[in-house]
């Protein structure tokens, strides 16, 4: 629970949902950051989403296959900071909140740092300790796409983004 001096930082998966019905779209594609958390992404969307991965982006080098519409795939494990293009990720993207003029093209970013306040400068220690596999089951558990995870999963998903370190040396912030 949030002490009385902090608020309720939680992710509001069914509004998320609601304002990003792309996240549990059927039969899309995807763009992949090519790390162990990207790639958990992708297994997740290939098997219940039927999405197809038709490249990987890691900031800088993108590969894809010939004739990808970007503007028509959906970025996993990577902000994308431009208008109309969905992307999922769960990197601080914000030094400092009052310095920013404009985010519009964040607009189809689902980036939870972003959603729910924080920048660098403000709120470096409250960052999501997450990675962007956990807030993409987060919205499709909401949505009922997937039930509960298998306890083989578990492991898996503590390796993503140093999660596991993050539980043992950030504790409060896990549970909030």
């Amino acid at each position: 629970m949030p002490s009385s001096t902090q608020p309720d930082d939680r992710i509001d998966y069914a509004a998320l949902v609601a304002q990003h019905p792309w996240t549990i779209a059927r039969d899309r594609k995807c763009i992949l950051s090519p790390d162990s958390d990207g790639m958990l992404c992708g297994l997740l969307v290939t098997n219940f989403l039927n999405w197809e991965v038709v490249g990987f982006y890691d900031g800088k080098i993108l590969i894809s296959k010939e004739g990808v519409n970007f503007n028509d795939c959906v970025f996993l494990d990577i902000e994308i900071n431009r208008r109309g293009v969905g992307s999922i990720g769960n990197h601080l993207v914000e030094f400092n909140r009052n310095l920013t003029i404009n985010n519009h093209n964040f607009d189809e970013c689902i980036q939870p740092n972003i959603l729910r306040g924080f920048d660098g400068k403000n709120a470096f220690q409250r960052k999501y300790p997450f990675g962007t596999i956990h807030l993409l089951l987060g919205s499709l558990q909401e949505s009922g796409v997937i039930g509960d995870l298998p306890d083989t999963a578990v492991s898996p998903l503590l390796f993503a983004d140093g999660v596991g370190n993050n539980l043992f040396g950030y504790p409060e912030n896990c549970l909030n």
